[in-house]
């Protein structure tokens, strides 16, 4: 019974401590696949934060890889490269779920009667 009351402590510290090696020291991304060819191939014009601190849909990543190339003359990927840069932002870097609803549609305000008449 003791093993079991210092094991839960002990494998949720070392849940922590794996989590926290998922992401790389130096450039700030998270280690997945992809995670090499994203260092290597955005590193090259700016800093890896920019990446981190975007958050896009697969669709809104190739739309600012489009606008890359297209505006500041970023090179051409060839096409497993550039499959494998979107699946990885995609995957890692995808807009957070609101924990919030949806904000209301008000239609028509109605005026309230807070005189009593």
């Amino acid at each position: 019974m003791i093993w079991r009351t210092s094991f839960i402590p002990l494998l949720l510290i070392s849940q922590t401590i794996l989590a926290a090696q998922t992401i790389d020291p130096q450039s700030g991304l998270v280690i997945d696949s992809g995670f090499a060819v994203v260092k290597e191939q955005c590193s090259v014009c700016h800093s890896p934060q920019l990446i981190v601190q975007n958050k896009a849909s697969y669709q809104g990543w190739l739309d600012m890889l489009r606008w890359m190339q297209e505006k500041q003359g970023m090179q051409s990927l060839s096409q497993p490269t550039e499959t494998l840069i979107l699946n990885y932002l995609a995957k890692n870097y995808a807009p957070e779920q609101a924990g919030r609803r949806k904000p209301l549609v008000i239609k028509q305000w109605k005026k309230l009667n807070l005189s009593g008449e």
